[in-house]
């Protein structure tokens, strides 16, 4: 009986626990599950200038890029962590858990690595691998940096962005049907021009 008890016991604190944590946030997806490439219908040259506008329209900073090897390296410091249990942390794009004892979470840190690649005259994809990671410390002093596992979110919003950035296509206008034979303004040339008394 007192074997059943604790068992119990034992059951109901595991399921509290994992009620809490379902309750506060989910678990990051597996990397290959996360949508982080997209293939747009436009020229290398007019998916380029997409990428680095929707980059500065979220102020993320640009730290390296090789237009012609098709990457770019970026950086975002601004990105809130935040507690969502004591002693756990998260944010809108990633999973921090917890520190290690007798340290606290400061900063978080989001970089992208974004390559392009020419796939025809018309064709060009994108591919965004986002990596985050919070700093530690111990006092004021800084002991390491935690990575934290990517919840999904950033890279197919970012990749939205881009096609929001990329022109209309517009499919090109139809050329002009021929004129029916006899109708053009030459067709009858001989009937007109010549005066009446030569007809």
């Amino acid at each position: 009986m007192r074997e059943f008890a604790r068992l119990f016991a034992a059951g109901v604190m595991a399921a509290v626990w994992f009620s809490s944590l379902a309750g506060c946030a989910t678990f990051p997806p597996p990397k290959e599950a996360i949508a982080n490439s997209r293939t747009y219908a436009h020229d290398y040259e007019t998916v380029w200038k997409a990428v680095l506008t929707s980059l500065s329209d979220v102020n993320i900073a640009t730290t390296s890029m090789e237009k012609w090897a098709g990457t770019i390296a970026a950086e975002d410091g601004s990105i809130e962590l935040r507690p969502f249990e004591r002693g756990r942390y998260d944010s809108k794009y990633c999973f921090c858990g917890s520190p290690e004892r007798g340290t606290v979470f400061r900063q978080l840190v989001g970089t992208y690595e974004i390559s392009l690649t020419k796939r025809g005259d018309y064709q060009t994809s994108v591919t965004i691998d986002a990596a985050y990671r919070a700093s530690m410390y111990a006092g004021d002093a800084l002991t390491g940096w935690l990575p934290c596992p990517s919840k999904g979110i950033f890279e197919p919003s970012f990749l939205d962005q881009v096609e929001s950035r990329l022109p209309a296509r517009t499919r090109p206008a139809p050329s002009p049907a021929p004129a029916p034979k006899g109708t053009g303004p030459f067709e009858n040339i001989d009937h007109w021009w010549k005066p009446t008394w030569v007809r």
